[in-house]
């Protein structure tokens, strides 16, 4: 059988094919390619950067400011929302939703809200009544991770625009770049919600705790060695990158302390940056290099074992729903093998 499978295989035009397709990349080349680079390994659906960061190009100069706090009473409001998978029909997919609030004035944390459970269910007849493009609904219709994105990102429009028509010389803060989305209704977008906030005079901010772009986190070395809260502008970076994202662009360390290097995206109804920034930090706590505001609303968003539990009586409780018994196929198929 071995001699049969080397006859038929010609394992050398296979090695010269691979080489062709994949070029400078394959494994022959390897070693004149990564000899001498800084390396991390990363794991599966999570994001690692390197401790003090990759180190600063010489050729790449950037101007790092500081920021100073300023002791001017300002609220801030933050939002978050998580959103899961719950249940299948033969015809749709039923998710839930949560929204997380939380506000903070003078370096404290005052309340906090939650918004939900939000049962949500996506089939051919829900979308054809939505205002989704017909190849966006086809492709949340198959793809349960871009339908669970769209429904994060509706349900913080509604809340975030809700807040900023109520709150006047505030600030609100999301979990994310100010950017246009796809996902987005036209009434509900980071458009009006930007148009918000300079009619009440609010400080829109976006907080990023990863980002796409690997120019960004290859020159943050430098603010993460300064003391103190830093920024530094990466409008142009963005922009060249990006033609979606809106308010002004910049890296940032937040606190006195170490912490991460974060993107943070602004728009600020007085134009002054660093003054909007400085009552941000001033009415925020800052543990650990990240808004204490962000931190509770995602923690308030988080489903729990118990809700998930309660979600699925609720259903068997009130819709007359039938439960199917079900099989892992994976597990199925490989067995005791891990994924």
């Amino acid at each position: 059988m071995n001699m049969q499978l080397n006859s038929e295989f010609n394992w050398t035009d296979i090695s010269c094919g691979l080489g062709e397709s994949i070029g400078r990349s394959q494994f022959a080349d390897l070693h004149n390619v990564l000899n001498g680079k800084k390396i991390i390994f990363t794991c599966f659906k999570k994001n690692h950067v390197p401790v003090g960061g990759w180190g600063l190009d010489s050729n790449q100069k950037q101007s790092i400011r500081t920021i100073t706090p300023v002791r001017e009473i300002s609220p801030v409001a933050a939002v978050d929302s998580s959103s899961i998978t719950l249940a299948e029909t033969e015809d749709g997919v039923i998710y839930a939703a949560k929204c997380g609030i939380a506000f903070a004035l003078n370096g404290e944390s005052t309340m906090h809200l939650k918004v939900g459970p939000i049962l949500f269910y996506l089939n051919d007849q829900t979308l054809k009544e939505s205002t989704l493009d017909y190849r966006l609904a086809r492709l949340i219709l198959s793809d349960q991770e871009s339908a669970n994105r769209m429904i994060r990102l509706r349900v913080e429009r509604s809340v975030q625009i809700k807040i900023s028509n109520q709150l006047a010389r505030s600030i609100i803060l999301i979990d994310g770049a100010l950017r246009t989305s796809p996902y987005e209704t036209t009434n509900q977008n980071i458009a009006a919600l930007t148009e918000m906030c300079l009619i009440r005079n609010n400080t829109l901010i976006g907080i990023s705790k990863n980002t796409s772009f690997k120019a960004l986190s290859r020159i943050s070395m430098p603010l993460a060695k300064t003391k103190g809260t830093v920024y530094s502008d990466v409008g142009m970076i963005i922009q060249s990158l990006s033609r979606n994202s809106m308010g002004k662009n910049l890296l940032v360390k937040l606190g006195d302390g170490p912490g991460p290097v974060l993107r943070a995206d602004i728009v600020c109804a007085s134009g002054n940056l660093e003054a909007s920034f400085g009552k941000f930090i001033a009415n925020d706590s800052m543990a650990g290099g990240y808004p204490e505001t962000l931190r509770l609303a995602h923690h308030i968003s988080t489903f729990t074992n118990t809700e998930i539990s309660c979600l699925r009586s609720y259903l068997m409780n009130n819709y007359n729903l039938e439960e199917l018994h079900t099989e892992d196929i994976r597990k199925t198929l490989l067995g005791s093998i891990p994924a």
